[in-house]
């Protein structure tokens, strides 16, 4: 990454009085934690190299007086009022300090329950999330990071088909991820059919099936990629410490399954750095997973606590995540394709040994300094092994650390090998991936082209990414370059989640990871990918379908994007309020789809439109576009803002619009939206020319005709801007409130 972007990173975040470079930070952390001169050296050389980098909480505060070097907490939510705002008060001073929270609000009555102190009614956990949310709202972590929060609700909770729905309109609960906390008698009832079974019986009385709670489920992940799913009895058959109470709640990006009060410090190994030409350095990648396992146990030491129950919680299991960023950087060097067996095996072949050797490492440690203090009773004192922590190992977010070490972020897959950067100077530049650029250039050469020739060529492919964000339909490249540089909107969502179970079978915690699915991807798709997860013991989930939310919730207030709430009061029209008058205004545009030219007359009543009349010339069908034309007007007529039709019109897409480049919009009713804004907007015609959609040219050669990609992949660029840079965001590792690869941005770490 260029070394401006770095460092507007690193000033924005890690920078301490007096600090001006990477050095400085690292010197800083590896300082305060080093207890001789050998581990300092040690640490501060691992860092520098970015071969290993802690979470950013360490990354700011470590040898500072705040000295909170933890990511994630989870904090219990009990029934009484007092309880609650217990809760909320703590995850305060949490975010205060630059943490985020889990909660589970199942311990919380449904709505509608008795009240026996006030002889009222219970307002049910999900009219108490949005008391937390508000009190996020007003908080940003140290001046430095935002909060972040998951709240929970188990699937045997009366509440949860409201609960289900609290996302539903984009905007709402803006500061949460939620998850549903599903049991293997849930899943096993949906797995063999039993979807009429009755589950529960709200507290009106009525009865809730297996299919209406799935079928909502499986709905929000369609709609916009919430509730994730949460495997309730996989995440105890691996509680290090049954002994002290089954584990329901998870931090913000549900890779910690973690009990009440605790905390956990997360690392991460960039496996990039141990890629040699033979192989992995397995020599220097157990070294470094050793030196880890060190650093992040006296992460624990250090750890200047928000609350004293957290330090108490958290010294008493010891918990550390020591994870990987840079996996498919690895892949890349290797030549494994992300989506092959041979890629997973792989994976798996170094997870393992990671898993084994964090392992060894907190037992010499635990013989050294003494076990956790809840090593009685514990897993790992029925098998004989005196541990220094009671789980190790994590797959964590790495948003930040990864861009500033130059990799890709955790365990997922490159979402563009080309991304238009702006640094400091708001100068705007194109970075390509290098293992990208290297072997696309090592390509060209094979075919016997050089100088301004093999130039040409790498442009050409340069700029098909930049636009399409994909190699797959750029024929003359050999099936094997385009195997292996596959993104994560190339891979398919079965392939994601296999990935994912490869490295669950040697993780002691979770993952955070997405699963990515295409837009034109099924309820159906949804519904076998969550089945495939708890088959593969998948401890839980987040998937996202590309382009199914318009807008990051928490960059609603810089989006220059119309929402509905956004509409002012003088243009909305209330509804069945509008006569007729015998004349109106109107415009009528001739405009090129697809598949046949529109005229396309909207008249407008007080500079509002009201009423929509379409014509084909050609080919499409006179009856649909007449059909359309009514729909709208009835609409209009009724109180819907013209601003609506607009937008979902923009989502359409056909395959003829796609493929004619002198198409203005990538659908007829796309078409139509643009005419109707420019009627509203009293825009000249001119204007409607800068909406046509740039395609590859059909027939072209070397290139074939793949608009779903087109589609996809244009997504990125049209939707999702940061809050603070304006760049697009990206939805990946286990958040669903996005990552920018820009300026670091991330709204759960």
């Amino acid at each position: 990454m260029e070394d401006s972007v770095v460092d507007s990173i690193l000033a924005a975040r890690y920078y301490r009085a007096g600090e001006k470079s990477v050095e400085d930070v690292c010197r800083r952390v590896a300082n305060a934690l080093g207890e001789t001169s050998e581990e300092t050296k040690e640490y501060f050389e691992a860092m520098m190299t970015l071969a290993f980098l802690p979470n950013s909480p360490t990354l700011m505060n470590a040898g500072t007086p705040l000295g909170q070097l933890s990511a994630c907490f989870t904090l219990p939510v009990n029934d009484s009022l007092p309880e609650i705002f217990d809760a909320i008060r703590w995850g305060a001073i949490i975010h205060q300090s630059g943490g985020g929270t889990g909660y589970n609000f199942s311990h919380l009555r449904p709505e509608g329950s008795p009240v026996r102190s006030t002889d009222g009614v219970a307002s049910g956990p999900v009219s108490f999330m949005g008391v937390f949310n508000a009190a996020t709202d007003v908080i940003k972590q140290g001046g430095r990071r935002r909060g972040a929060n998951m709240g929970i609700l188990n699937v045997w909770h009366k509440d949860i088909l409201k609960f289900i729905k609290s996302k539903a309109k984009e905007g709402d609960f803006s500061n949460f991820n939620i998850s549903v906390m599903v049991n293997d008698a849930f899943m096993q009832a949906v797995f063999v059919g039993d979807l009429d079974r009755e589950w529960l019986k709200t507290t009106e009385g009525d009865v809730v099936t297996v299919r209406e709670i799935w079928d909502g489920i499986v709905d929000g992940v369609w709609n916009n990629g919430e509730p994730g799913i949460l495997f309730y009895d996989t995440i105890n058959a691996a509680n290090p410490t049954p002994q002290l109470g089954p584990i329901d709640t998870t931090n913000p990006c549900g890779e910690q399954p973690l009990l009440s009060f605790e905390s956990c410090v997360l690392g991460s190994i960039n496996l990039a750095k141990f890629i040699r030409v033979d192989g992995v350095d397995y020599d220097a990648l157990d070294k470094t997973t050793r030196m880890a396992v060190r650093f992040l146990d006296a992460v624990i030491t250090k750890n200047v606590f928000p609350i004293e129950e957290i330090k108490e919680a958290t010294n008493r299991t010891r918990k550390v995540g020591l994870g990987l960023m840079g996996v498919h950087d690895a892949m890349l060097m290797l030549r494994f394709p992300y989506d092959s067996e041979a890629g997973r095996n792989f994976c798996e072949e170094v997870m393992t040994r990671i898993n084994d050797v964090a392992m060894e490492e907190s037992e010499q440690l635990g013989r050294e300094k003494g076990a956790f203090p809840a090593y009685e009773g514990s897993v790992w004192d029925k098998q004989g092994r005196i541990m220094r922590n009671s789980s190790l190992t994590t797959i964590a977010p790495t948003g930040t650390i990864s861009l500033l070490a130059g990799c890709s972020s955790g365990i997922e897959p490159v979402f563009s090998y080309v991304y238009t950067r702006r640094n400091t100077v708001n100068k705007t530049f194109i970075l390509v991936h290098p293992y990208f650029e290297t072997e696309l250039r090592r390509v060209i050469a094979w075919m016997g082209l050089s100088g301004e020739a093999a130039e040409a060529k790498r442009d050409e492919v340069i700029q098909h990414v930049h636009e399409t964000g994909t190699v797959q339909n750029v024929l003359w490249l050999p099936d094997s370059f385009r195997a292996v540089f596959k993104t994560a909107l190339d891979i398919q969502w079965k392939d994601h989640v296999l990935m994912q179970a490869v490295f669950q079978k040697h993780v002691h915690a979770s993952i955070s990871k997405t699963i990515n699915m295409p837009f034109s991807a099924s309820k159906e798709d949804v519904a076998q990918a969550v089945l495939l997860a708890w088959e593969k013991k998948i401890k839980g989930m987040t998937l996202y379908r590309t382009g199914s939310r318009e807008d990051v919730v928490l960059a609603l207030e810089k989006t220059e994007m119309i929402m509905e709430e956004a509409v002012p009061e003088s243009q909305v029209v209330q509804p069945l309020s509008f006569s007729r008058p015998r004349e109106l205004d109107g415009r009528t545009f001739l405009a090129q789809s697809g598949c046949c030219r529109l005229y396309i007359t909207v008249n407008t009543h007080a500079g509002k439109p009201m009423e929509v009349f379409i014509r084909t010339v050609g080919t499409g069908c006179e009856a649909s576009s007449n059909a359309l034309g009514r729909s709208i007007s009835t609409g209009l007529q009724n109180g819907v803002p013209y601003e609506k039709f607009v937008k979902q019109f923009a989502k359409v897409s056909c395959i003829s619009a796609l493929r004619n480049k002198s198409s203005e919009g990538m659908s007829c009713a796309d078409v139509v939206g643009k005419c109707i804004e420019l009627a509203a907007t009293n825009q000249a015609i001119t204007t409607l020319d800068s909406w046509t959609v740039q395609v590859v040219t059909p027939g072209a050669k070397g290139y074939t005709a793949e608009p779903h990609l087109r589609c996809e992949n244009s997504f990125r660029n049209k939707r999702n801007p940061c809050p603070e840079c304006g760049e697009p965001l990206e939805f990946g590792e286990g958040c669903n409130m996005g990552i920018c690869k820009h300026c670091g941005w991330s709204g759960c770490s």
